[in-house]
């Protein structure tokens, strides 16, 4: 699992490699809606544009990337990806292969 650090920056970008690939991920925060969206390439292609992130959605579920899942993790029951929530660690940005979601799905 890994857990993407989001910092209290409105637009911000970082990268990781997940299943040998390189993976680049820019955040940034929609005031209107109060929520954070998720740029998403793969090896400098971009993929995904402007996802919204929702607490407890498997952001990558329609796309079959091969990359598992990105999902925003409410630690704090009821938190939702505000722009307080995820700079402060309330709800978390994970990513989880597939393997670790079918070991959680068996237990």
């Amino acid at each position: 699992m890994n857990v993407f650090n989001v910092v209290n920056y409105a637009d911000q970008q970082f990268g990781t490699i997940i299943n040998g690939r390189r993976v680049t991920m820019r955040l940034r925060y929609n005031a209107t809606s109060d929520r954070w969206n998720m740029d998403l390439s793969i090896d400098n292609l971009p993929v995904l544009i402007g996802r919204r992130v929702v607490t407890g959605v498997d952001l990558l579920a329609p796309f079959d990337l091969g990359l598992g899942a990105i999902i925003a993790y409410a630690v704090t029951p009821g938190a939702v990806p505000d722009r307080a929530a995820l700079p402060a660690g309330t709800v978390l940005l994970v990513q989880v292969t597939e393997d670790e979601i079918s070991t959680a799905v068996a237990a």
